[in-house]
C-alpha cells in the first residue's frame, strides 16, 4: 500500500504505466530504508567508533566503514524489494538472492567507485560540504545507481515466471 499522495502520483500515469509507477514508488521506500540502514550503519561505525580509516585499491580510496555498510543495506534491501515492492511470493528464493546479490556485485563496486570519485576527486564536493563530503558522496552515489537497481530488480532478480 502506498500513501494517498502516492496513489496520486500513480494515478496521474497513463494508466499502462501504473503498475510500474507504484512498483518505482515503493522501490524508492525501500531504497529509503535502505539508505537509512546504509547511513545510519556507515556513520555509526566512521562518526562513532571512529572506523574512517581509508584504503587504497586500483587507485581508489575505499572508506572501510563503507565496505560494511553498503551490504548490510543491500540485505534488508532484498526482503523488502521479494516482498513487498515487487509482490513475489515464488519459493525461488536461492535463485533470486543469488542473482539479486550477483547483481548488487556490480552495483556494490559502482557504489564504492562513486563515493571514492565524489569525495576524493571531486573538489566541488568537499569545498560544498566540508567534514561530510563522505556522506554526499553516499547521496550522489545512491542516486545514480537506484536506476540501475530498480531495472535489474524488476527485469531480472524478481520477473514472475511466465511474465518474460
Amino acid at each position: 500500500m502506498l500513501t494517498a499522495v502516492g496513489e496520486k502520483l500513480v494515478l496521474a500515469v497513463p494508466v499502462k504505466y501504473q503498475k510500474l509507477a507504484r512498483e518505482f514508488l515503493k522501490f524508492g521506500i525501500t531504497g529509503t530504508v535502505g539508505a537509512i540502514v546504509d547511513f545510519g550503519s556507515y556513520n555509526i561505525l566512521s562518526r562513532g567508533f571512529g572506523w574512517d580509516s581509508v584504503y587504497h585499491l586500483f587507485g581508489y580510496e575505499l572508506i572501510a566503514a563503507n565496505l560494511v555498510s553498503v551490504p548490510l543495506a543491500i540485505c534488508s534491501n532484498f526482503i523488502l524489494n521479494k516482498y513487498w515492492t515487487f509482490h513475489n511470493t515464488e519459493k525461488k528464493v536461492l535463485r533470486q538472492s543469488t542473482g539479486y546479490f550477483v547483481m548488487n556485485v556490480f552495483t556494490f563496486a559502482l557504489n564504492q567507485l562513486l563515493v571514492s570519485f565524489f569525495a576524493f576527486r571531486v573538489p566541488a564536493v568537499g569545498n560544498i560540504f566540508g567534514n561530510q563530503k563522505d556522506n554526499a558522496a553516499k547521496v550522489l552515489a545512491i542516486g545514480i545507481i537506484l536506476f540501475v537497481n530498480f531495472l535489474g530488480s524488476k527485469w531480472l532478480v524478481f520477473r514472475k515466471s511466465g511474465n518474460g
